[in-house]
């Protein structure tokens, strides 16, 4: 008896690895799967437009791209899936998500979407398109042989920090909103990929000819599977600065030239190219490297905060520098260490008026108010972006120069 009943284990041991109920039955090759790397969300005449792209292929092949329109993300993602025909939809290894200007100015349905869906992580960087669409981005960025994942890539390198590597992520920016109201989003822009090239209009038809609509909340894949751009003429993703998005909302695009008041401010300090004159007036290119910023809040009274004290140090080298006699002498050194502070203190006074202006507290200064003084906090009768406006700066920089690369010391 036994013997009969390890017989039969053996025997329906080998039909479950053979028959339809096997562990191989949703098996898919790698050729039949479809991975994203990057994924666009537009508005389009009242719908939703998903674009995506997967990675450029070892062969050489271009970049798959497609794109889908419905009533919500969740809609356009089903009629993604109906015209990927063979190929099994990956979402599991998105690395970048764009939203146009458009879908940007109520970003607030987006980012309930990315924050509640179970195919894409929350940690995934998020980026607003300037003055365009996603889908201009993730359809035409790029040549024959990349395609906007591979440009993206490099895009965050540009943002980040080397240590750090530090982009607004989708749950930077859902958590910023939930606690101070307003947030910052890394932009980019769609432009020439060579300056020789002619002025682009960045408008006009994003997909091609539209195919009849098959239902009431999806359509037609735009340009399906297309070919990026050719090499001449092609388009290309710069960083265009950052977005301001308050209560869900766009309302600001700040300039990138504040790359290196905003890396202060928010604890991630890119490298970033300062232009100064020398003693002679002549152009002068610092790279900043490594900085931080201090803040302390000034008090008039118990709960009634009258200012903000913002204490930064920064650190550069010189990069590029006139033919003078005095280079590398300390009395230019000096006077390029000041024009370093100088315009590092323009920028954050920039930087923290903008926010004032919109009564935006994009930079979370509440929270390091809070953390500062927190009975004084507690004992505050306004919300903080109310009282921002009023706010007297107080703002002091120190900078250090850590070499000036100058021949003539060695």
């Amino acid at each position: 008896m036994k013997r009969y009943i390890s017989f039969l284990i053996i025997i329906s041991s080998l039909l479950s690895l053979t028959g339809c109920g096997g562990i191989h039955t949703n098996f898919r090759e790698i050729q039949q799967l479809l991975v994203i790397q990057t994924m666009g969300l537009d508005r389009e005449e009242g719908s939703v437009r998903i674009s995506m792209a997967a990675a450029a292929e070892a062969s050489g092949a271009a970049p798959r791209r497609m794109s889908a329109l419905g009533g919500t993300v969740s809609a356009a993602i089903h009629r993604a899936y109906q015209l990927s025909y063979e190929e099994s939809i990956f979402f599991s290894h998105v690395n970048h998500i764009l939203v146009g200007q458009e879908a940007a100015e109520d970003m607030g349905p987006f980012l309930d979407y990315l924050c509640q869906s179970p195919e894409l992580r929350i940690d995934i960087p998020l980026y607003v398109v300037q003055e365009g669409t996603a889908n201009q981005a993730v359809m035409e960025v790029g040549d024959g042989n990349r395609g906007i994942s591979e440009v993206m890539q490099a895009v965050r390198e540009s943002f980040a920090t080397a240590s750090d590597s530090k982009v607004f992520t989708v749950a930077d920016t859902i958590s910023s909103l939930e606690r101070y109201g307003s947030a910052l989003v890394c932009a980019i822009r769609c432009q020439p990929g060579s300056e020789s090239s002619g002025p682009q209009e960045l408008g006009g038809s994003q997909d091609g000819a539209k195919a009849k609509e098959e239902e009431q909340q999806s359509s037609e894949p735009a340009a399906g599977e297309g070919q990026g751009s050719g090499a001449e003429g092609s388009t290309m993703a710069g960083i265009a600065g950052y977005a301001v998005i308050r209560e869900g909302q766009l309302c600001k695009y700040l300039e990138p030239e504040l790359a290196v008041a905003v890396g202060l401010m928010t604890g991630s300090v890119p490298i970033s190219f300062i232009g100064v004159e020398d003693m002679d007036g002549r152009p002068c290119s610092l790279e900043v490297y490594q900085g931080s910023a201090r803040l302390s809040p000034l008090w008039g009274g118990p709960g009634e905060l009258i200012g903000l004290d913002i204490q930064a140090e920064v650190t550069a080298s010189v990069m590029e520098s006139g033919s003078s006699e005095a280079a590398g002498a300390e009395e230019y050194v000096n006077h390029l260490t000041g024009r370093l502070e100088s315009a590092v203190s323009e920028q954050l006074s920039a930087l923290l008026q903008s926010s004032m202006q919109l009564k935006a507290d994009f930079l979370g200064l509440a929270g390091r108010v809070e953390r500062s003084s927190p009975e004084n906090y507690r004992l505050m009768e306004q919300d903080f972006a109310e009282v921002l406006p009023s706010l007297e700066l107080q703002i002091s920089v120190s900078g250090r120069l850590s070499h000036t690369n100058d021949m003539k010391e060695a």
